[in-house]
């Protein structure tokens, strides 16, 4: 298993604009296993996007993934690659990742 720290910027589908800050905050704070929300740095206001008229939001978040190994041979680093696809797999609602910045990276010796 493979443990990431990561900084995230992603943008969130919403269906109500009242309360979205709320509604972000409980939908991020009670994620899978997988995906741990630390922290909710920033909740932008709502917007309408003109390409598909979702109401979307940006957020920046600190996040804590654990991303399962596929070769116990391959290295940490090489992981680097399955960030995003993780973080849009796992995240609800997501139509992108603006950018990441990673913190740390980590196998986790399992016993």
């Amino acid at each position: 298993m493979i443990e990431v720290i990561t900084y995230a910027e992603c943008v969130l589908r919403l269906n109500i604009k009242e309360n979205y800050e709320q509604f972000v905050t409980s939908m991020l704070m009670n994620l899978s296993n997988e995906i741990i929300t630390e922290k909710i740095v920033s909740v932008s206001a709502p917007q309408i996007n003109p390409k598909n008229q979702a109401l979307e939001t940006n957020v920046l978040a600190k996040f804590c993934l654990y991303i399962p190994e596929d070769h116990q041979n391959k290295n940490v680093e090489e992981y680097v690659n399955a960030i995003l696809p993780f973080l849009k797999r796992y995240l609800p609602k997501c139509n992108d990742i603006t950018s990441t910045k990673i913190i740390q990276m980590k196998r986790i010796l399992q016993t």
